[in-house]
C-alpha cells in the first residue's frame, strides 16, 4: 500500500473541493482551520513524504492518548484501522440476511428505540450498522490526521453505492459493522479478492467520549473496547471504537417515534495476533 498516495488525493480533493465540501460543515471552526492547516503542511511537505516512505507498516499503529481509560490491548499487534459512518437497528430486523441488507445502506447512523413517546421513556440502544474504510495508512504515517477524521466524516454524505471508495478521501470500503441478535460484528470480507474476516465480539468495557468530541444534538456516544467471540474468522482479539462524533440519543422519547436514528461517525482500531 503507498499511503502517502491515497492521503495526497485525499488532501488535495479536499482542499480543491473547498468550500462546497466543507461548506457549513463546522462554519470554519477552529477545529477545521487546524484541519486545512495541516492539509497546507502535508502538501508542501509532499516531495518529503515521497522519499521517506511508500510502505504502510501497521505497527505504527497507536491508539489515542484519552483510549488509556479502557484496558490496554497489550500484547496484541494493530491490524487495521477503519472510519465508520453508523446507525443502530430496531429489535424486529435481528435476522442474518436483513442485518445484512441493513449494512448495505448509504447513510448509516446509531438507532435507539422509545416504548412510549413520553418523558417517561429512555432511548434503548438496539444495535448498529456502519459501513468501515480502510484508514490503516493514515492511522500508520499520519497520527495526526486519524483522530480528526471522524469528525469530517460525520458531516460527509456518503455515496448511493455502498461499495464505492469515501468521497474526496478514495478510502477503500474495510467492511460493515453490524448486530447479529445482541451480537456486535465486524464483516471485512467485502469482495472475493478482499476477504480480511469476520469479527464476532462482545463490550468488555466503555469510556464516555471527551468533552472536545463533535458532539452533534445530543452528544458523543461512548468509546468502546470489545473483545472477539467465537465465530470470528481471523486472528483478530479485540476492537476499539474510539474518536466518536455524534450519534447520543435525546435524554427522554418525549415527542419522538418508536426508533430513533442518530448520526454518527468513529475510528474502529482492531488488534490480534
Amino acid at each position: 500500500m503507498q499511503p502517502f498516495i491515497v492521503l495526497f488525493t485525499w488532501l488535495m480533493g479536499t482542499a480543491y473541493a473547498a468550500p462546497a465540501f466543507f461548506d457549513n460543515i463546522y462554519d470554519y471552526s477552529d477545529e477545521l482551520a487546524e484541519f486545512y492547516s495541516k492539509v497546507s503542511k502535508y502538501i508542501d511537505d509532499s516531495k518529503d513524504v515521497l522519499t521517506a516512505t511508500t510502505t504502510c507498516d501497521p505497527f505504527k499503529i497507536s491508539l489515542p492518548a484519552f483510549a488509556s481509560g479502557l484496558p490496554s490491548p497489550g500484547n496484541q499487534k494493530p491490524l487495521y484501522v477503519a472510519v465508520g459512518r453508523g446507525t443502530q437497528v430496531s429489535n424486529n430486523c435481528t435476522s442474518r440476511s436483513h442485518i445484512r441488507r441493513m449494512a448495505n445502506v448509504a447513510d448509516p447512523t446509531q438507532n435507539y428505540s422509545c416504548a412510549t413517546s413520553t418523558t417517561d421513556s429512555k432511548p434503548v440502544a438496539i444495535g448498529a450498522v456502519a459501513s468501515l474504510y480502510n484508514a490503516t495508512c493514515i492511522a500508520a504515517g499520519y497520527s495526526d490526521m486519524i483522530d480528526m477524521l471522524p469528525n469530517i466524516v460525520y458531516k460527509l454524505q456518503l455515496p448511493t453505492n455502498s461499495w464505492a471508495t469515501l468521497p474526496y478521501a478514495n478510502l477503500n470500503l474495510l467492511g460493515h459493522h453490524f448486530f447479529e441478535g445482541s451480537v456486535p460484528v465486524f464483516n471485512l470480507d467485502t469482495t472475493p479478492q478482499q476477504q480480511y474476516g469476520i469479527v464476532y465480539t462482545k463490550k468488555k468495557a466503555d469510556l464516555a467520549a471527551p468533552p472536545s468530541a463533535v458532539q452533534g444534538a445530543n452528544g458523543a456516544v461512548a468509546w468502546l473496547y470489545l473483545t472477539s467471540t467465537e465465530g470470528t474468522v481471523g486472528d483478530y482479539e479485540s476492537v476499539y471504537r474510539v474518536d466518536t462524533a455524534g450519534g447520543s440519543p435525546p435524554k427522554t422519547c418525549e415527542n419522538q417515534p418508536s426508533v430513533i436514528t442518530v448520526q454518527y461517525a468513529a475510528n474502529y482500531y482492531f488488534f490480534g495476533k
